[in-house]
């Protein structure tokens, strides 16, 4: 009789103390997932402009990118995504472009998901696809910063030779943005951006750009961007096509207000510290607000010395093109070098350029060519003359006349 009453008794206390419990856990609030934001801190869109012999060099930034560097988790308030036009084989073959954000699930594994998905051979070097892309991720991800990385072949502001591009196709415009090929031309044609239509075709207001493209290191193409974006970061010369550093990219820009100064150090830092060839860049980084500025002294310099800047003799000025073809970049600095500047002129012109200039490096050469003088920005130069006409179309011009 006693062990059944202790056995009564425990089974009594057992069953209390699940109540306790459960009552316990009852007041208990259930923890809910962490939800993403919906305005986010920072939005990083990596262009890939690549259906050209690039591609190559392209897809390995990419996989950098993504499985190397730091890739934000979904709920991080941090966007990384990833818009690719990549050559598979022929030329002739059509690809999908496609948008992806990059980001990292709650297993830690790393999830590339598709945004937007184009038409087979669309070609990713037109104002209209970079208009559409930059719309969608404008729309799709809210945020209090946006920055992009366009990456491809680049001549800076100069107009392509491939005119044909006008008679094919209307709506692509004859310059030298981001060339690539299309599927229904192979390598015969190539199809790239004007300057002021890569310009115009940006939706809103980024924080920055960083160009891994050759040549786009000029006064002319900050100019053209100063009411677009921020800061812009670029090369003056051409760039290895190795490029940047993309394991460490996406840390800098996506983590720091002050990421795209160490994005440029860092560049500058990898190539000096090679040799050869390879010990070959140049780097600045450009604060285009403080452009206006810069425009203005510059047109009245140019006013004043018209006379001189008529006489430039370019072979005595610093180029950053080693072929006749790209003998069209000249040290900004050096230009001014030439036209005997007063003491007055020469203090009001450093005062705007080192109000623009955030960073600049040289490694003092680009594989064969010196660099002796170097200034963060190059130039066109009078007495060239094979692209006045077009030139005097450019903003940068028609706001200093340094061509008439």
């Amino acid at each position: 009789m006693t062990r059944a009453m202790n056995n009564i008794t425990c089974t009594i206390k057992a069953i209390m103390a699940l109540a306790v419990c459960l009552a316990i856990s009852s007041c208990q609030k259930t923890e809910e997932p962490e939800r993403e934001p919906e305005v986010k801190d920072r939005v990083l869109l990596y262009y890939a402009a690549g259906f050209n012999n690039l591609s190559g060099y392209l897809e390995d930034d990419i996989d950098e990118l993504c499985t190397e560097g730091y890739v934000p988790s979904k709920t991080s308030g941090n966007v990384l995504l990833v818009f690719q036009n990549l050559a598979e084989g022929s030329y002739t073959t059509p690809v999908t472009p496609v948008l992806y954000r990059v980001y990292k699930d709650t297993k830690g594994k790393t999830v590339k998901e598709a945004v937007m998905t184009l038409e087979a051979g669309t070609v990713a070097a037109s104002a209209e696809t970079v208009n559409t892309i930059l719309t969608t991720v404008r729309d799709t991800y809210p945020s209090y910063e946006y920055g992009m990385i366009f990456s491809s072949h680049a001549t800076g502001w100069l107009p392509a030779s491939g005119t044909a591009v006008r008679v094919l196709q209307d709506t692509v415009s004859p310059s030298s943005i981001g060339s690539e090929y299309s599927p229904d031309t192979g390598t015969s044609v190539q199809y790239e951006m004007d300057l002021a239509d890569f310009a115009d075709a940006i939706p809103m207001h980024l924080d920055y750009i960083l160009f891994d493209a050759c040549f786009m290191g000029g006064v002319e193409v900050a100019y053209q961007l100063k009411d677009k974006c921020g800061k812009v970061a670029f090369s003056q010369a051409e760039v290895i096509a190795d490029g940047f550093d993309y394991t460490s990219i996406a840390s800098y820009l996506l983590q720091s207000s002050s990421g795209l100064y160490e994005v440029c150090k860092t560049y500058y830092e990898h190539y000096m510290d090679l040799s050869g060839d390879y010990q070959s860049a140049t780097v600045s980084l450009v604060d285009c607000s403080m452009m206006e500025q810069l425009a203005r002294v510059c047109k009245e310099i140019y006013s004043t010395h018209r006379e001189e800047l008529d006489n430039i003799n370019p072979n005595d000025v610093q180029c950053f093109g080693r072929i006749s073809e790209h003998q069209y970049f000249y040290d900004l600095a050096d230009i001014m070098e030439q036209l005997g500047l007063s003491a007055d002129e020469q203090e009001s012109f450093s005062s705007a350029l080192d109000g623009c200039i955030i960073y600049a490096s040289t490694t003092g050469k680009m594989i064969n060519l010196s660099i002796d003088r170097f200034c963060g920005l190059s130039s066109y130069c009078t007495n060239k003359f094979t692209y006045d006409d077009f030139y005097k179309t450019l903003a940068w011009n028609q706001a200093t006349g340094m061509i008439e």
